[in-house]
C-alpha cells in the first residue's frame, strides 16, 4: 500500500449496514426543497457540528460525536498500538503524527471522500500518510464490528511503517488481519477470532503452495489484480493463526525467529536460503506445511487467545477542548486539502500563511501539498518555513534532514569537502531530528556522511553514529561512510578494516561502486586486507544486516 495514497475501509459484502448514499442524497434534496434543513450551507461540510479536539499520548483526535464515543476510539488505538510493540519489540523508527477524523454524520463524512473511493456506498472509512503526518478519517460506524476491523488492520500497517520494516507482502497482510481481529473487553482483549470472510475463501479455494505465497509482491497479479486477492489475504492470515493459536505442536520461538529472518530478507530475496531456514526453523519443508495448513482451513476449528489489556495512561487524562468555529474550519480545510487535493482549500490555505505567518502547522500541509503533486523543491521550501516558526513535528525535521542530505550525496566524490556553514547547517537539523526520534535510523545514517565529507569530522558525532550502529538499517552504506572518515582522517588502517565488513554486507552495485574507489585510493593493487575489527562493539557486527538501498553513489 503506497504512502500518501488513502486506503479504502469498507464493511465486507455480507457486513455491509449502510444506507446507500444516493438515499441519504436524496433525503437532503428533500429537507431542503420541504424547507425543513434551516440555516445557511456549509462552506466546508460538517463545520456546523460541535467539535472537540483530544489528545492522547499517541493521537489527536477531532470529534463531532460524544465525550464517551470520542475517548473510546482513542483507547481503542492506544491498546492497539501498545499490544503491537509489545508483542513484537519493535521500535519506533520514523515517528509520524497521527490526526483521526470522527465525523457524526455520514453525508457530511462523505465530503471528505476522495473521488476514487466515493463510488464504495458501503465505505466507513479510510487511512492515508503523507510525510508530514497520517489521518485516520472514520465515519458514525466506528462501533460497526467490520469497519473497526479494517480500521485496526490499516493502523497496523502504519505501525509497521513507522518501525522502519519492509517485510514481504504475507508476513505485512497476515499481521495485519491478525491484530484487526481484536476484541477489546473491560479488563482483557481477544486476538485471533476467526474472521468469517477469510474461513469462507478458505474453504471455497485451493491454497497457494507456500512457495508461491512467501513469493507474492505488489507487482503480483494475484494480488493487484483483485482476482486471487481475497485468497491471499484469506491464506496469510490462516497461516500465521495456524502457528500462534491452532494445536501446531510447533516451538513458537522457532516460529518467531523464522519470521524475524523474513522480515529482514534482503530484495530479492534468495527463495533457497528462505526454503532452508524454513526447513531448520519447522522441522518439515514446505508440502508438509502445506498438508497440515489445508487440513486446518478445512477443519472449521480454531482457537484464540485472551490477554491482559496492556498498561497504557487511562482515558480519563485525555485532554479535551471545544474547537472554535475558526479552528473547526482550519482543520477541515487540511482534511479537504489532503483527501480531494481541493483548489480551494489550497488557496484557503496559502492566504491562512499570509495571514498567519507563524503558524507551522499550515506549513506543513501545504508541504505535504506540493509533495503529493510532485514538486519536492516547494515542499522543502514550505517545511523549511514550518522549521523556521518553531514546528515541533518529528516528521519535519526527519524528512528535511534527509532531503537536505541528499540534495549533497546524489553523487560521490572522494574529495568532495561539504562547506563549513553547510554542514553546520545539515548537523543541527540531524541532531535535533534524532532529539525528536532516538530510535531512528536515517539521521544517523546521513549524519556519518556528512562527518565523512567535511573537513575536520565532529568526533562526538561519530561516536553517536558507532554507538547506535547495531540498530541501524543500512549498515552498508553507514559502513562506507565511516570508512570515508577514518580515510580523510588518514587512518588508512581502520579504513580498509571497515571497507572490508562493508563489503561483507553484499552491497548492491552503487555501493560496491563507491567502496571500490575509497579501497582504490587507499590499497595499492594486489594488497589484501589487512583484517583487523575496527572499535566498534562486538555486538555491532554480529547483527550486520544487508542494505536495504544504496547509499550515495
Amino acid at each position: 500500500m503506497a504512502i500518501g495514497a488513502p486506503n479504502f475501509i469498507s464493511h465486507p459484502p455480507f457486513r455491509a449496514r449502510f444506507v446507500h448514499r444516493s438515499w441519504w442524497a436524496a433525503g437532503w434534496l428533500l429537507l431542503a426543497a420541504c424547507g425543513l434543513h434551516a440555516g445557511r450551507k456549509e462552506e466546508y461540510a460538517g463545520e456546523s457540528a460541535k467539535w472537540n479536539r483530544y489528545q492522547s499520548p499517541h493521537f489527536e483526535l477531532f470529534s463531532a460525536n460524544d465525550d464517551h464515543a470520542s475517548r473510546e476510539i482513542l483507547h481503542n488505538l492506544e491498546l492497539l498500538r501498545a499490544l503491537f510493540f509489545e508483542n513484537f519489540k519493535l521500535k519506533e523508527r520514523q515517528p509520524l503524527e497521527v490526526s483521526v477524523y470522527y465525523f457524526h454524520d455520514k453525508e457530511a463524512f462523505f465530503n471528505y471522500v476522495g473521488p476514487s473511493l466515493r463510488n464504495n456506498e458501503n465505505l466507513a472509512g479510510y487511512y492515508m500518510s503523507q510525510p508530514d503526518r497520517a489521518t485516520i478519517v472514520v465515519s458514525p460506524a466506528w462501533d460497526d464490528e467490520s469497519a473497526r476491523h479494517i480500521i485496526f488492520h490499516e493502523y497496523i500497517h502504519h505501525l509497521i511503517r513507522i518501525s522502519g520494516e519492509e517485510p514481504p507482502l504475507w508476513y505485512n497482510e497476515g499481521v495485519a488481519e491478525l491484530y484487526s481481529s481484536i476484541e477489546i473487553g473491560a479488563g482483557s482483549l481477544e486476538i485471533g477470532k476467526p474472521l468469517p470472510w477469510h474461513i469462507l475463501s478458505l474453504r471455497q479455494d485451493a491454497l497457494f503452495p507456500l512457495e508461491q505465497l512467501f513469493s507474492i509482491d505488489a507487482s503480483s497479479p494475484v494480488y493487484n489484480t483483485g482476482t486471487h486477492s481475497g485468497q491471499f489475504y484469506a491464506e496469510a492470515w490462516a497461516l500465521l493463526h495456524y502457528w500462534f493459536y491452532g494445536n501446531s505442536q510447533l516451538d513458537h520461538e522457532k516460529i518467531r525467529r523464522f519470521m524475524n529472518f523474513v522480515r529482514n530478507e534482503s530484495a530479492p530475496a534468495d527463495p533457497a536460503v528462505r526454503r532452508n531456514f524454513f526447513r531448520e526453523m519447522m522441522g518439515m519443508d514446505y508440502p508438509a506445511m502445506q498438508e497440515r495448513l489445508e487440513h486446518y482451513a478445512r477443519s472449521g476449528s480454531y482457537s484464540w487467545k485472551k490477554l491482559p489489556l496492556p498498561q497504557i495512561a487511562g482515558t480519563d487524562t485525555y485532554q479535551r477542548a471545544k474547537m472554535t468555529a475558526e479552528e473547526t474550519r482550519g482543520r477541515l480545510t487540511e482534511l479537504d486539502l489532503r483527501a480531494n487535493q481541493s483548489g480551494r482549500s489550497r488557496l484557503a490555505l496559502l492566504r491562512a500563511a499570509d495571514r498567519s505567518p507563524l503558524e507551522a502547522r499550515t506549513w506543513e500541509v501545504l508541504g505535504a501539498d506540493a509533495w503529493s503533486q510532485g514538486e519536492p523543491d516547494v515542499a522543502r521550501d514550505r517545511w523549511a518555513k514550518a522549521l523556521e516558526v518553531g514546528t515541533n513535528n518529528p516528521a519535519i525535521y526527519h524528512e528535511m534532514g534527509l532531503m537536505e542530505s541528499r540534495r549533497w550525496f546524489g553523487t560521490f566524490d572522494y574529495y568532495f569537502e561539504m562547506p563549513a556553514e553547510l554542514a553546520k547547517r545539515l548537523r543541527l537539523l540531524l541532531k535535533r531530528s534524532i532529539e525528536y526520534a532516538p530510535e531512528q535510523s536515517d539521521a544517523y545514517e546521513m549524519l556519518a556522511w556528512i562527518e565523512a565529507t567535511v573537513v575536520k569530522p565532529d568526533l562526538e558525532n561519530v561516536a553517536l553514529v558507532e554507538k547506535h550502529f547495531a540498530t541501524l538499517v543500512h549498515k552498508g552504506p553507514t559502513l562506507t561512510a565511516l570508512a570515508l572518515v577514518s580515510a580523510h582522517s588518514n587512518d588508512r588502517r581502520r579504513a580498509l578494516t571497515i571497507l572490508d565488513q562493508a563489503e561483507a554486507t553484499k552491497p548492491g552495485s552503487s555501493l560496491a561502486n563507491v567502496i571500490g574507489i575509497i579501497r582504490s585510493h587507499l590499497q595499492p593493487p594486489g594488497e589484501q586486507g589487512l583484517g583487523e575489527m575496527p572499535d566498534l562493539p562486538a555486538e555491532a557486527w554480529e547483527k550486520t544486516e544487508i542494505p536495504q538501498s544504496d547509499p550515495p553513489h
